[in-house]
């Protein structure tokens, strides 16, 4: 026997069994509701990320007047939260959508449509489960809903 110590060779998947999950993939039934509710996601995503990056360009460029000018940043990098907003006066919470017109908060629009994306696709799915009378599933996505726009709101508030 050899003292060398053995090797494994992991291999490439093979195109049969490439071609078994395929098959597996195309037998899966996804429900109306469920195209529209993914298909929602995907658009809304894609368009709060290209609305992120316009918006990025935008601060960056200097288009719009920042209330925190970009070479500034690294002088508050070592701030806590309360420091940062005593030193540049900046707006918390929900506040920040007065400052829309400063093209540092105008970046956050992007981000807070990303934030109501879900929600989007759950009032469709209510919209369907409503029409289809499926009362469990309208319930549960009520609640969904509730809770996301609750949390998001502030209503909350954890110390």
């Amino acid at each position: 026997m050899s003292s060398q110590p053995q090797t494994y060779i992991h291999s490439v998947p093979t195109k049969s069994f490439v071609r078994k999950q395929n098959d597996v993939l195309t037998n899966v039934e996804v429900s109306p509701e469920q195209n529209r509710y993914a298909s929602i996601l995907l658009v809304c995503s894609w368009a709060g990320i290209v609305v992120m990056l316009i918006t990025f360009l935008i601060y960056m460029g200097g288009l719009f007047n920042p209330l925190v000018k970009p070479s500034d940043m690294p002088l508050y990098w070592g701030l806590s939260v309360h420091q940062y907003l005593a030193v540049t006066h900046a707006p918390s919470g929900w506040n920040w959508l007065s400052s829309v017109n400063h093209s540092d908060y105008l970046n956050l629009v992007g981000l807070a449509f990303l934030g109501i994306v879900s929600v989007l696709g759950y009032i469709s799915l209510f919209i369907d489960y409503l029409r289809k009378k499926d009362l469990p599933y309208v319930i549960m996505v009520a609640v969904e809903i509730l809770v996301i726009v609750s949390a998001a709101s502030g209503v909350f508030h954890i110390a």
